[in-house]
């Protein structure tokens, strides 16, 4: 039985906490996931834990808090990992939370394989200058929910990894491949390897006087999705016009436009509605 971390100073604790710096990720190539969804999502998608602390008395509060205390003892029997109980003062020292449930872990940076999905045209999702962690993590978190094969990020971008991000995205990190600061040759050359032409690359844009329902969303697909303070960037603008076009969800006279997260829910679940008959 390994000894409880309690002070906040332990080394375990300092590296983790040091994750939440963008420097820091960069350089292990590992980012934290914390409370017990996350790490349930984790185990679920088969990824393990490279460093562990959690809280035995949290987490057997609950049913899926004890489920989870044993399925973490049964990987650390099994592989060469180690993972540490710890007090709650350790854990929050370890996050950028002010109330951890429990548990907290790092994880290596996933190396996702491209691949389309067989069973439907690919649809990839293009985020250019989206800056804000909420919206990044609800935009991933929405992709995922729309049937979206992968979702490549520009080097304006908010950090995939930031702790923000990674809550916001609730699990998306460990089942939809995503890939950040790619060039726009990278991103062309990745979307046409999975079946995307270019004559199917499309941009929102609250100015398009083409509607995204009028979008034939049935066969492969690219949505382009920028910071709506901003705009298109002109890279992206360029793109689409010369590729596919811009699109725009028709509002109310008067009414400001969606935020990018709402715009990207709006248009990619009118593909899943389109795609649901495939």
């Amino acid at each position: 039985m390994l000894p409880i971390i309690d002070s906040p100073s332990n080394p375990t604790v300092r590296a983790l906490r040091a994750l939440g710096d963008l420097k820091q990720r960069k350089q292990a190539r590992q980012f934290v996931a914390e409370g017990v969804r996350l790490i349930e999502d984790a185990l679920t998608a088969g990824f393990v834990p490279q460093t562990c602390l959690y809280d035995p008395d949290a987490l057997k509060k609950t049913p899926r808090g004890k489920a989870l205390l044993g399925e973490l003892i049964h990987v650390a029997q099994r592989t060469d990992r180690r993972f540490h109980p710890a007090t709650e003062r350790a854990i929050t020292a370890a996050t950028d939370t002010a109330h951890p449930q429990g548990v907290v872990a790092s994880f290596v940076f996933p190396d996702w394989p491209l691949s389309s999905k067989r069973d439907t045209p690919a649809l990839a999702l293009i985020c250019d200058d989206i800056r804000d962690p909420g919206n990044l993590g609800t935009i991933l978190r929405t992709a995922e929910g729309a049937g979206v094969n992968a979702v490549w990020l520009t080097p304006r971008c908010v950090d995939l990894y930031s702790p923000k991000v990674v809550r916001a995205a609730m699990g998306a990190h460990f089942r939809l491949p995503a890939y950040q600061d790619c060039s726009w040759a990278h991103i062309i050359a990745d979307i046409g390897s999975i079946g995307i032409a270019g004559d199917h690359v499309y941009a929102s844009d609250a100015e398009a006087e083409q509607a995204y329902d009028n979008i034939d969303w049935r066969v492969p697909s690219a949505l382009i999705v920028s910071n709506e303070a901003h705009g298109l960037g002109h890279e992206a603008r360029e793109l689409a016009n010369r590729l596919g076009g811009l699109i725009s969800i028709p509002m109310s006279v008067g009414t400001e436009s969606l935020n990018a997260a709402m715009a990207v829910a709006v248009i990619l679940f009118e593909a899943a509605r389109q795609r649901r008959g495939l």
